[in-house]
């Protein structure tokens, strides 16, 4: 009778790990180097394959498949060759005994974790990692101890050539020299065993769009202007260019533990420019928005500071309670408030800027002889001005004219000129932009503003959070300031338009007994010189003490 046990056979368990010796092992060949340098000249990717090749003739392996042959780093186990050799092995299960390598650092330098790796591999698929040239028995205790210890200092020598490079990149970096790859707009060329990190073409067009930005054009169209030119850029890519110091001529790297230097590398832009169009990106979101999804409760936040310490409230919710509230950002100001109450103080805040309907003709009927007057003034203003402009604009041509053309000035000279001439021209348009709206339209524009100030306050409550928030920056474009205690809220600056009808609204609810009264003639608009004594009045105009003529 047959042992008993043999009935029981196909429930037995076999090792996974597979002998050294002796015939059927299945090997796979991974051959790799560290950089191109290497595969060039030192330990070449056929050589390893050559020495490999030979010990498995000798030693009776069969080859399955070749990987690597290319260069890799081995300071993570995520190489791509790496990783189709591991997926070959999985799909392989129990095909495969061993992987063949030149040196145990040729497989990884990971330590631990070509530790742990090994372990996997020789316990759950039953694949030895066999360097060639480290001979070690993985069958036992002893030859995995040996082998682990290999895989330490694998890694323990890496660590090692780390420092040094670190310490021999930070040095550099102290000295003015970068030694990485320079950001886009760079290349880097090697003369006489000196290399340079110069500008290329990309490079002039990049300093066209700092340029660009510094007269104040929108990054979309610096984009498709630089698209036109054949360089294709992101919106991303390009804020991170304007506000990398490196295009200025200055090092800043996490080596040099927020240290700056003084770059030997070829500027693309002067210090002075990338401060400027820095300045001018800054003032594009002064408020600090961020970008995320506005509530509806809290429209008011960053926006409405705190007036006791001057920094933006922020919103939260109470979710116990449903309730939202704004709170100041500084640490124990502790000026907290239910948002609904805050909301509604605003809206009264905004009755002030609401004029009565009553008031818009007589209001505007005044305002056209005080335009008239303005409007002439500031014309002759406005050709100056614009002959000023254009004078800063033919020096402006003639200076790069010199330079591009006929050569007949160093860049540092140029450069410095051309900043105080396009300085001049930013405050001259300024100028410009401040005068042409009173010229063109200004009658129609404040005609439009007093009829939207008589339902300000409702607007406002019925929009959406974007819409209230465009409003309030139209209304008060450097925020508005909150006093907790008084429930009341202040600005530093305001629309000139809505400010004048705030002034009249003011006047006009001083004494509503008296409408005829002083207080009720004086206006901050026009002033006292432009009011007449009353005329009489048609029985469906009111007396506002303005010379009114229906």
């Amino acid at each position: 009778m047959s042992n008993t046990t043999d009935m029981f056979s196909k429930w037995a368990k076999h090792s996974a790990t597979p002998l050294l010796t002796g015939k059927g092992k299945q090997a796979l060949i991974y051959t790799r180097v560290s950089s191109k340098e290497q595969a060039d000249k030192n330990l070449s990717l056929d050589f390893q394959k050559k020495v490999i090749d030979e010990y498995a003739h000798k030693n009776d392996f069969t080859i399955l498949n070749y990987f690597g042959g290319t260069y890799e780093s081995a300071k993570t186990d995520g190489r791509k060759e790496f990783l189709r050799m591991l997926d070959f092995i999985k799909k392989n299960k129990g095909k495969i005994t061993h992987i063949l390598v030149y040196t145990l650092d040729r497989f990884s330098r990971t330590g631990g974790g070509a530790i742990k790796l090994a372990q996997d591999l020789r316990e759950k698929y039953g694949v030895s990692v066999f360097a060639v040239t480290q001979p070690t028995d993985t069958s036992n205790a002893s030859g995995v101890f040996q082998q682990n210890i290999h895989l330490l200092f694998s890694e323990f020598d890496n660590q090692l050539r780390k420092q040094r490079a670190v310490a021999g990149m930070k040095e550099k970096f102290e000295r003015g020299i970068w030694c990485l790859k320079p950001p886009m707009g760079y290349d880097i060329i090697r003369s006489n065993g000196e290399r340079k990190i110069v500008v290329n073409k990309e490079g002039k067009q990049l300093k066209k769009a700092f340029l660009w930005k510094l007269d104040g054009m929108k990054n979309e169209e610096i984009m498709e202007r630089l698209r036109v030119l054949g360089l294709t850029i992101y919106k991303q890519k390009l804020s991170m260019i304007f506000s990398n110091p490196f295009y200025c001529g200055i090092i800043s790297n996490k080596m040099l533990d927020g240290k700056l230097v003084q770059g030997l590398h070829e500027k693309v832009i002067t210090q002075d420019v990338f401060l400027q169009v820095n300045k001018v990106r800054e003032s594009a979101n002064k408020f600090g928005v961020a970008h995320r999804k506005e509530k509806d409760e809290v429209p008011l936040k960053v926006f409405m500071k705190c007036e006791h310490c001057g920094e933006g409230y922020t919103g939260y919710i109470v979710k116990t309670k449903n309730l939202w509230y704004y709170k100041c950002r500084t640490t124990g100001c502790c000026c907290n408030k239910n948002a609904t109450i805050v909301n509604n103080e605003f809206i009264e805040f905004l009755y002030s800027y609401s004029i009565k309907k009553e008031f818009i003709d007589p209001v505007l009927f005044e305002m056209s002889h005080l335009f008239d007057k303005q409007n002439s003034n500031q014309k002759e203003e406005l050709e100056a001005v614009e002959n000023k402009l254009l004078e800063v604009q033919v020096n402006m041509d003639k200076l790069e004219k010199k330079f591009y053309v006929k050569e007949e000035m160093p860049e540092e000279t140029f450069e410095k000129l051309m900043t105080g001439l396009r300085k001049d021209k930013a405050d001259f348009l300024d100028t410009i932009k401040l005068c042409k709206p009173s010229i063109s339209n200004l009658k129609e524009y404040f005609s439009s503003a007093l009829t939207f100030s008589t339902k300000l306050p409702m607007v406002w409550a019925s929009s959406d959070a974007k819409a209230k928030e465009n409003l309030q920056k139209l209304l008060f474009p450097e925020g508005v300031y909150y006093n907790k205690q008084s429930g009341t809220f202040r600005t530093e600056k305001m629309n000139l338009v809505f400010r004048e009808i705030a002034a009249i609204t003011g006047i006009s609810e001083d004494n509503k007994n008296k409408q005829g009264g002083v207080n009720s003639t004086l206006s901050m608009l026009v002033g006292m010189t432009r009011f007449e004594l009353a005329t009489p009045r048609p029985p469906d105009v009111c007396a506002t003490g303005l010379r009114y003529i229906p």
